[in-house]
């Protein structure tokens, strides 16, 4: 019997498998997400514009613009928004999501009980229309965890961008909170932010007080690592002497957190080397209503809430760029998630536009964090990170905090 045409059959047929198991699947398109009719105001600052389509592809936008210009792929899912209003998530550039709701629990709350709440405050964050947070300073362990689970898909909830612990000195503002890092010389400085980097954090915070040398360390390794370096700029027990801004922007600080106790040249400074700053002007009022601003700071240094006020003035006059930030610790947890929309508030009480509020709040934000070129603004190739609200925000922020849709990276979370 002539055994080799079965033979030649059989080989062809086992290249032909070999060949056909060895192309790559062609990967299926993912679908599209077309939010039809609503009025977008797209976060660059550009005017508001109505019966608009915003097309969601994966976790990115596709295409953005009125209705009469964007045709929706066929089979897009469609979701009606007429009469609503499309904006970007908001960006909380100052938060402590492990932090607990009174003092004695920095002491008595395990590491698991601290993960949990920030999960807590971050779903939070989420109803009010915040899409992603920066934790400039908590416990290295629950950070970890937590950006692990969000990459492992464990808890499905808004972006985290983490500092790790804050550095700080002996004695400096922070030693002593669980979690943050006391170090004295520069390269004590130096490698701290080392230590960050290797824990896999992208941003740094140093606090004062700290000699120049010292934080120029801080800043020349953390721009070594590719990281974001921000600093402390005032607070209640750091402001002796009141030079410690200047030692931060003189040494190349990318951002500073707070505005208070600022003589007009740092000031000048801040504008000239574009160092931004958030704020966080709401967290000063609610000290001081609570009374718990230091009869020192209020009696011999002369600070009142108008203070902080009046350098928030002065920083827009020399158009220092500025974010949103909210930095409420202790029992003042319990004002989460709606501070955050307070923070908006008093910007538009003290002279900033709504407009120029929400641009703050999302396009700033993503500046701040250096993620302009993928968060902040509803513009196509940016990541679909957006909310649907009711009602005007230029008109009143009485509309912003409760939104009906929210989406980070193309998905859905479904609020009303």
């Amino acid at each position: 019997m002539n055994f080799k045409p079965k033979c030649f059959l059989l080989i062809m047929a086992f290249l032909l498998l070999t060949v056909s198991l060895s192309i790559p699947e062609e990967k299926k398109e993912e679908g599209v997400i077309a939010f039809v009719g609503g009025t977008l105001i797209d976060g660059t600052g550009a005017s508001p514009i109505s019966n608009t389509v915003v097309l969601v592809q994966g976790e990115k936008i596709k295409a953005v613009g009125p209705a009469n210009q964007i045709k929706i792929p066929e089979g897009a899912k469609r979701i009606d928004v007429s009469g609503k209003y499309l904006l970007p998530g908001f960006i909380d550039l100052h938060i402590h999501v492990t932090f607990p709701y009174s003092e004695i629990q920095y002491h008595t709350d395990s590491l698991s009980l601290k993960t949990l709440r920030a999960v807590h405050v971050m779903e939070m964050m989420l109803r009010t229309g915040v899409t992603s947070v920066r934790d400039v300073g908590a416990p290295v362990e629950p950070m970890q965890a937590l950006l692990s689970a969000q990459k492992l898909g464990y808890i499905d909830t808004i972006r985290l961008f983490s500092c790790g612990g804050l550095i700080t000195t002996t004695g400096g503002h922070g030693d002593g909170v669980p979690g943050n890092i006391a170090v004295d010389g520069p390269w004590e400085f130096r490698k701290a932010v080392r230590e960050m980097a290797k824990a896999g954090f992208r941003h740094i915070k140093i606090s004062p007080t700290y000699t120049l040398e010292e934080a120029k360390a801080a800043v020349d390794e953390a721009n070594i690592q590719g990281m974001k370096i921000t600093s402390h700029g005032g607070g209640l027990s750091d402001t002796i002497p009141t030079s410690m801004t200047r030692i931060a922007v003189e040494a190349g600080v990318a951002c500073i957190e707070h505005l208070n106790e600022m003589d007009d040249d740092i000031l000048d400074l801040i504008a000239k080397k574009g160092v931004y700053i958030v704020p966080t002007l709401a967290a000063y009022r609610e000290l001081y209503k609570a009374k718990e601003i230091s009869r020192y700071l209020i009696e011999k240094r002369h600070w009142t809430v108008s203070m902080h006020e009046t350098l928030f003035k002065k920083a827009r006059d020399r158009k220092i760029v500025m974010g949103i930030g909210t930095d409420v610790v202790d029992h003042f947890m319990e004002l989460y998630p709606g501070i955050y929309l307070t923070e908006m508030k008093y910007y538009v009480e003290l002279g900033a536009s709504p407009m120029e509020t929400i641009v703050a709040a999302t396009k700033i934000g993503a500046l701040i964090l250096g993620l302009a070129d993928e968060l902040g603004t509803i513009e196509a190739g940016k990541l679909a990170d957006l909310q649907v609200i009711s009602g005007d925000p230029l008109k009143s922020f009485d509309s912003l905090g409760h939104p009906e849709i929210v989406m980070i990276g193309g998905k859905i979370h479904q609020l009303k």
